[in-house]
């Protein structure tokens, strides 16, 4: 399981990315600066350049504050400190950046009014020179006309004006027209009186005059208008109104608006780059962190096949990484490890002997099933965690064992053992309970309880002696049976017909006597030897309800005999030896037969069951006579124990051998209110393997 799991909602454009997108923004404010031709035709393009980042910004933070939100909601490792530093970072970036923002509008308004004042004593300096330059225009102009108006009295005057006719002076002054000296010339005496005057009619003279005087004569002269004159005067007259006009002015509002939204805009997107680029590096540092806990809870939750994606990017983090996944292969190694060796224990526990293990308050802790199939407890799984005295609260026929481990556990035994007798349901067992307690440096962990079932070899033991008895009753008894039932024939051959009639019946009666003991103690030694050397049974693939039915057919019309048969369907054929199986049926029908003591009718009932669990066939003979008396009953398996009077005491006996040779377990018991049971179980476990 490879874990690389991203902090962030979405992948936000990377740091560079932002870092890329403030430098075209602060370079191309500084751009236009330098440019101010530019500012016309780029000023908006960069405005909405940094209002559409700005935008594309906050679509990002706000993904990744909601992102964050969730994250802290589910208690993501990282995700409180993130809170904790996004809210740190605005002021860490606010306050140097609006100290920068209002220390360079400051700079800028007061360099506007400087601006503002220096253009004001501009446009008066200019103002009053061009005032000048327009006066002195026009003294040129009237100081031209002056001089030709002096001229022009110096040749009246040439002419002995006024002394001269007024005729002589009406000609000069014609003359003086004619040749455009003037446009329109009066002279006047002393008195001024009219004495001569002369216009040209084809002109259009100034009304403004231009007087020349002596102290004999006064000249008025009109001019034409002179056109390079006139031209020069005209221009300086609008040079001077335009300047008066075109006063410079700055428009500081417009400078301080524009300023205003290009800087604004240029500082809110180098702060929201800043933020996004603060969150991309939270982003770069708690995705590792994250993905540790992410792995830390797996590992916790038992899955330890657990690995966290290295990025060599991150020298610090990639050492830490590196470590925890070294850390969580070796766990994953031990607990392999340990798992193969539960595994190897859980299936000894589970195959071999029953365990019970209590802690320190005496509480179960570990109960295994060997424990429910050797006790007959339906659900053991439900005692754990509860006293060990629920087992025989539930269960009173078990008190002999636990009554037994309760005092070895109160008297601070450190180690026991002891062979224990209990009587099941259908059966009888012997176990071997063995005990101890368990202690690490002198703390209690508790006790474990081991408990064997030896029922099979205490039984293998007492068949093993029972089988060496047998040989040797066979060799030491029938040997010298031969001799004597050869010794007995002969005497009465001998002397039989040829003694009186009263001693030929004494010798008939004891060699009779003889003869017939001999016989029986032959067939008792013959029923040792079939004990003792069981022949060995041919398996086939049998039905073992078709057996029973044919074994209980024999008794079909037998007085007082009732025989009721319970046959399970699902049965499967299994590997019997036919002629064995029939001859343990009919045993065990004969012997509650003839164990019947009153002339009452008998009820015999055959039960199979297939209990697939358990991998085993059960036969249940069940009769309604007087059952085993008591003190036999755990031995009723064993050789010459019968209740029978002419029964040799071999039937059950040889009918355990064959049994078991089948693999199977037979078990005697009594029912209530009268009657006996006697319990066959046979393993279908290779059938079951052989169906799959």
């Amino acid at each position: 399981m490879l874990l690389n799991q991203a902090f962030s909602l979405k992948e936000a454009p990377r740091a560079l990315f932002w870092i890329g997108v403030f430098l075209i923004s602060f370079f191309g404010m500084f751009y236009l600066g330098l440019n101010p031709e530019l500012i016309e035709k780029w000023y908006l393009v960069l405005v909405l350049f940094n209002v559409i980042m700005s935008g594309v910004a906050i679509f990002y933070i706000t993904l990744s504050m909601k992102k964050l939100k969730q994250n802290t909601e589910e208690g993501v490792i990282g995700s409180r400190f993130t809170w904790s530093f996004i809210r740190i970072v605005p002021v860490l970036v606010l306050l140097p950046v609006l100290s920068f923002y209002l220390f360079s509008f400051g700079s800028i308004r007061d360099n506007l009014q400087i601006a503002e004042e220096q253009f004001d004593e501009f446009n008066l300096k200019v103002g009053g020179e061009v005032d000048e330059l327009y006066r002195n225009t026009n003294n040129i102009a009237i100081k031209y006309f002056e001089d030709r108006i002096r001229n022009i009295a110096k040749l009246v005057n040439y002419f002995d004006a006024p002394r001269a006719s007024n005729e002589k002076m009406q000609t000069v002054l014609s003359l003086l027209t004619t040749d455009f000296w003037a446009c329109e010339l009066k002279l006047y005496d002393s008195e001024m009186n009219l004495a001569a005057s002369s216009k040209r009619m084809d002109s259009n003279c100034s009304a403004d005059g231009f007087t020349a005087s002596t102290d004999e004569f006064t000249l008025i002269a009109h001019f034409a208008p002179d056109i390079n004159i006139e031209s020069l005067t005209s221009r300086m007259t609008r040079f001077r109104d335009a300047a008066k006009d075109a006063e410079l002015t700055l428009n500081s509002s417009i400078i301080k608006t524009r300023f205003l939204i290009d800087f604004t805009s240029t500082i809110l997107l180098a702060i929201l780059s800043a933020l996004l680029i603060v969150l991309r590096m939270i982003d770069q540092l708690m995705r590792p962190m994250h993905n540790l806990s992410i792995a830390t809870r797996e590992i916790s939750s038992g899955n330890y096949d657990v690995e966290i994606e290295r990025d060599p990017k991150h020298k610090d983090m990639h050492d830490l990484i590196v470590h925890f996944n070294e850390m969580s292969r070796r766990i994953k190694l031990s607990r392999e490890g340990l798992d193969t060796h539960n595994l190897y224990l859980e299936t000894i526990l589970q195959y071999s002997f029953g365990v019970i293990a209590l802690n320190e308050k005496k509480k179960i802790q570990i109960i295994n099933p060997v424990i429910g199939k050797m006790l007959q407890i339906d659900d053991v799984l439900k005692y754990t965690s509860e006293p060990y005295d629920a087992i025989v609260k539930d269960y009173p026929n078990l008190s002999p064992l636990f009554d037994y481990v309760e005092g070895k556990i109160e008297s601070d035994s450190l180690e026991w053992n002891q062979e224990i007798e209990l009587s099941l349901n259908d059966r009888n067992r012997l176990l071997y309970c063995q005990g101890a307690f368990l202690d690490i440096e002198k703390k209690s962990l508790g006790y474990v309880i081991i408990i064997n079932d030896i029922s099979k070899l205490n039984r293998a033991q007492k068949k093993a002696a029972w089988g060496e008895v047998a040989v040797r009753m066979a060799h030491e008894i029938k040997n010298p049976l031969t001799p004597i039932l050869l010794s007995a024939q002969r005497l009465r051959n001998l002397f039989l017909d040829k003694l009186d009639e009263k001693d030929s019946q004494v010798i008939d009666k004891t060699t009779q006597t003889i003869i017939d003991q001999v016989a029986s103690m032959d067939s008792m030694v013959s029923a040792f030897a079939d004990y003792a050397n069981t022949p060995e049974i041919r398996k086939t693939l049998s039905s073992l309800n078709t057996l029973i039915n044919k074994s209980a057919s024999l008794y079909d019309n037998h007085d007082d005999v009732r025989v009721d048969l319970d046959l399970s369907g699902d049965l499967p054929k299994i590997q019997l030896d036919q002629d064995a199986i029939s001859r343990v049926l009919i045993n065990l029908i004969k012997n509650a037969i003839e164990a019947k003591k009153d002339s009452s009718t008998l009820n015999i009932k055959i039960k199979t069951l297939l209990k697939s669990k358990d991998g085993l066939v059960q036969i249940i003979i069940i009769d309604d006579g007087n059952g085993f008396p008591e003190e036999i009953i755990d031995h009723v398996f064993e050789p010459y124990i019968t209740t029978k009077e002419k029964s040799g005491g071999l039937g059950l006996a040889i009918v355990q051998n064959i049994i078991e040779q089948h693999d199977g377990q037979i078990f005697a018991s009594n029912i209530k209110p009268h009657g006996a049971r006697i319990t066959i179980e046979l393993s279908i476990i290779e059938f079951l393997k052989g169906d799959k």
